[in-house]
């Protein structure tokens, strides 16, 4: 009965998100936190603590305006997804305790799972009982599962992560498809880009041979990992790190610390028991946050690692929102050079 309530719970909270997401992807779909903001051009900017900061479209800029939008809103995105998993992981606790309650024991029956299995008859597979526990043994196994929960939700944030970045990047693409179609393999592609605005039906033939080209991209690219990835793009993008963290680190200590994020979903999928070198390596850099593996000890994700995932993704869109803000207005950025160099930033 628990994991039924479990199921509807999170039901509610998954369609609770619907809507409010301007750019919809496979996680996108999941955000239900409202986005606090701020023009940047407002006179009170400094004194309101708003989390995100707005900007007016400027032309030939619009790629930067888009790009601000998306990484706002999986801003919200990834603290949602955390969220969600917290509830799931608090729900296991709450049953783990409720199903050791002496006074449950007292009156408890057998507890059954369902799933599908073939008849004994050969009709074929039909839907019946595939686990009984007595009532001793269910509290444990409830308390069991959570380790695993933390774990695929660590890989439920990073394909987020990873999503992020790969559209971000697009959208830089879209805006500036050379940079892409470099060398003799790509003239073809050149020239009809180069004749693209002639009439429609050159515009559709770029178009199509666009999207080709930006899916090949994509799926070339998937293999460089996301440390690669994130420093190609903020290189390409012109992204520089905040002023107000100049000094402090740059966007490849950011890209450092995706790797390594990298590294510790890579050792779940491919079933690591102990830490590797890398990851123990790794983790004795500042890049690393709140991670902490050592050598040789067992491999595992817990409620710590998640909560550091969570941290890492909220100050990244909040850095990656004011480099965008600096990078679309100037203006606000040799500001914040005057206030770094009196003080107060």
């Amino acid at each position: 009965m628990t994991l039924l309530v479990l199921h509807c719970f999170l039901t509610f909270l998954f369609n609770l998100g619907e809507g409010l997401s301007e750019y919809k992807t496979s996680w996108t779909d999941l955000n239900f936190i409202e986005r606090e903001t701020i023009s940047a051009m407002s006179p009170d900017v400094l004194n309101k603590n708003i989390k995100w900061f707005e900007f007016p479209m400027e032309p030939g800029l619009e790629w930067l305006w888009e790009t601000n939008n998306v990484v706002m809103d999986f801003g919200g995105t990834f603290h949602s997804i955390y969220l969600r998993w917290a509830v799931t992981i608090n729900g296991l606790h709450v049953a783990a305790e409720k199903y050791s309650n002496s006074s449950w024991l007292k009156h408890a029956q057998d507890f059954n799972v369902t799933g599908f299995r073939n008849a004994v008859d050969g009709s074929g597979p039909r839907q019946t009982s595939v686990r009984v526990w007595n009532p001793e043994t269910v509290a444990k196994v409830h308390e069991s599962s959570i380790p695993m929960l933390a774990a695929w939700a660590f890989c439920n944030m990073y394909s987020c992560l990873e999503e992020f970045i790969f559209k971000i990047f697009r959208i830089y693409l879209d805006a500036h498809p050379l940079a892409i179609c470099k060398g003799d393999e790509f003239k073809t592609l050149r020239r009809v880009y180069n004749a693209r605005l002639n009439d429609q039906a050159s515009l559709e033939t770029w178009n199509a041979l666009w999207n080709e080209r930006l899916e090949s991209w994509h799926r070339k690219r998937l293999y460089d990992g996301l440390e690669k990835v994130f420093l190609n793009y903020c290189n390409v993008a012109g992204l520089e790190i905040p002023i107000a963290y100049k000094g402090q680190y740059g966007y490849e200590a950011v890209a450092k610390t995706l790797g390594g994020i990298s590294l510790i979903r890579n050792c779940f999928i491919h079933g690591a028991t102990v830490v590797p070198v890398e990851l123990a390596e790794f983790c004795k850099g500042f890049e690393s946050l709140f991670f902490s593996y050592e050598e040789g000890r067992k491999f595992e994700i817990s409620l710590h690692e998640l909560a550091t995932l969570e941290y890492f993704t909220d100050t990244l869109t909040q850095t990656l929102n004011s480099s965008i803000l600096e990078l679309s207005l100037p203006e606000i950025k040799d500001l914040n050079k005057r206030f770094a160099k009196e003080g107060k930033l």
